[in-house]
């Protein structure tokens, strides 16, 4: 009997480990999930500076940790865009990639509308409860204020090119919403497309914020690709009935 494959999950920028806990719950009997918090998430260490190179070297070495040599990736959000990374620069680690609502296109509007939502004063005001849970022990303005320097970063040079996406050899399945007020639809089929070995999945509905998803739903969907990759299928065709 082939053993279960192993799914890293990445959370979003400002969330933690506990966001996914539910696709975690619902995936247990299809792979072996590990739910690492990314750089300066979670309660961890807040580094000076975020880039998208330091965070992909530290999920590595996460799974150095568990002992993980290779993996399929899970990223929802801005997990996706670092997995993405991971999947060019490090695709001996990689196995597949999956993406879930994940922003590729960091134009002047994005940048606004993020660091607009990632103003301290509006969370403080909004999200201070949650924001307490997710981060316990931390100064969680920091987190916030250094993720909005990352958006505009990326604004002025992504992390990701044109180029780096035609570069990755794994398979991807980019999930997307058709109603998510962050990432249009067309957006992910677009970025889907610009890889080699990309696909994309669409479901009704919107994906942010993550507690509003058809978290069942969507796990039997993953679940569905990556049984499709392992058994070197090269489409991932199913007929998916949303419930």
């Amino acid at each position: 009997m082939n053993p279960l494959p192993t799914l890293v999950m990445l959370h979003g920028s400002r969330g933690s480990t506990q966001e996914l806990l539910p696709f975690a719950q619902n995936m247990v009997n299809t792979c072996n999930p590990i739910l690492p918090n990314l750089m300066g998430h979670g309660g961890r260490p807040i580094p000076e500076h975020f880039t998208v190179h330091d965070m992909a070297l530290d999920i590595l070495a996460q799974m150095d940790e568990n002992g993980v040599e290779s993996s399929y990736l899970f990223g929802y959000s801005f997990g996706g865009y670092v997995a993405l990374y991971l999947a060019k620069h490090a695709p001996h680690r990689i196995r597949g990639v999956c993406t879930l609502a994940t922003k590729f296109v960091f134009d002047q509007a994005t940048v606004d509308l993020f660091t607009h939502l990632s103003s301290v004063e509006r969370i403080r005001n909004r999200q201070k409860e949650l924001m307490d849970q997710r981060h316990p022990g931390q100064n969680w303005d920091r987190l916030v204020s250094g993720l909005a320097n990352l958006y505009r970063q990326l604004g002025q040079a992504p992390a990701l090119a044109e180029d780096d996406l035609r570069g990755i050899t794994v398979p991807t399945l980019v999930i997307s919403a058709n109603d998510d007020q962050l990432v249009p639809w067309s957006e992910s089929l677009q970025l889907a497309y610009r890889m080699p070995h990309g696909q994309g999945f669409t479901f009704a509905g919107k994906a942010h914020p993550i507690d509003i998803i058809p978290v069942p739903f969507l796990a039997t969907v993953i679940a569905t690709w990556m049984e499709c990759v392992s058994s070197n299928q090269t489409s991932f065709t199913a007929d998916f009935q949303q419930s």
